[in-house]
């Protein structure tokens, strides 16, 4: 049997591969989802649970967990060499564990899937050096070792499944999507909300040393912008939460370190109203207000933190093509 497989690590990812498997009418007998080493706990609670929701565990899953990974990528790899794959979905394409999978498995088409914004910094990659390997020359050798040979032919051409609006080229073909799925399952509930108006603030770990003052620079301003609403900022799992409570102690605001689903849930299960949502280049100001167009979505324009990110204005020309709104610092 043909089959269609997908490989994904993070939540976004995920809910990209549930929205490709119904957009390119993949069988549930067809399909085979890996899921290849989420980072932590919060990542993998996330993952089970949309597993079930989004309706993905109906297909076969194989799980690449940290404490056996090696064991279990070399058994996957057993089990898919004698199997032909019409469609590989990747989630990832600068991980060394899933290109490991479109080198050394045999497939007719290598679809990529959203991987936040780093999609926008993976499509200009592929114009400017193709899919240049991330593999290492150790990494090759304990691929090897482990019975995975890497000498897949690299295509001249790729598909990108994608919710940004980015454009078919000589390289790259592009089908976008608005998350017919996700909103069918998460749909927006305006009744029963109750209670104090909230405010989300969406935290990044990007700055570098200017991190911690522009970030208490941009929460100012959002309470500034809302003097009565809670605000409640959503920690990246990268930031930590006692450094942000030592820089942000000054501030009327609830961290949130380990939710129990990704924010586009939050917004459609919270019996509490969101009325706005704020940060600086977070993907979820992109997801948020293309799966909920009514909410009000802000992108913080910091000079300071601008200057620091390639594609800066295409980014927020993007974010305005969708109708999120712009404040300055």
């Amino acid at each position: 049997m043909n089959l269609n497989v997908f490989v994904a690590s993070t939540p976004l990812q995920l809910i990209s591969c549930a929205e490709a498997r119904a957009r390119y009418e993949c069988e549930a007998s067809s399909c085979l989802l890996i899921i290849a080493r989420p980072d932590n706990k919060v990542t993998e609670n996330q993952m089970a649970f949309l597993l079930e929701r989004l309706r993905l565990n109906d297909i076969q899953t194989i799980y690449l967990k940290k404490s056996t990974f090696y064991l279990r990528l070399r058994s996957a790899f057993r089990k898919l060499s004698g199997h032909r794959i019409d469609r590989l979905f990747i989630g990832n394409k600068s991980s060394w564990i899933h290109e490991a999978f479109y080198l050394g498995l045999a497939w007719k088409q290598l679809i990529f899937v959203d991987d936040g914004l780093a999609t926008v910094r993976y499509y200009h990659a592929i114009h400017s050096e193709g899919l240049a390997s991330r593999i290492t020359e150790g990494k090759r050798r304990l691929l090897a070792r482990l019975g995975v040979d890497l000498q897949g032919i690299v295509p001249d051409r790729v598909s990108f499944f994608t919710c940004f609006p980015l454009e078919s080229s000589r390289k790259v073909d592009v089908e976008t999507h608005d998350f017919p799925v996700f909103r069918q399952i998460f749909p927006p509930r305006t009744e029963g909300k109750e209670g104090i108006p909230l405010v989300g603030f969406i935290g990044q770990p990007f700055g570098g040393e200017d991190r911690l003052k522009q970030m208490r620079s941009q929460l100012a301003h959002v309470v500034e912008r809302h003097p009565d609403a809670r605000i409640v900022y959503f920690m990246h799992r990268k930031e930590r939460r006692r450094e942000l409570e030592h820089t942000l102690a000054e501030f009327p605001v609830e961290l949130r370190s380990s939710p129990r689903w990704p924010i586009e849930v939050e917004v459609s299960l919270s019996r509490e109203p969101y009325i706005a949502f704020y940060s600086f280049t977070s993907t979820a100001l992109f997801t948020l207000k293309k799966i909920f167009p009514e909410l009000s979505v802000y992108q913080i324009d910091d000079a300071v933190l601008a200057a620091k990110l390639p594609f800066y204005s295409e980014i927020q020309s993007m974010f305005r093509g969708i109708g999120v709104e712009t404040t300055r610092l």
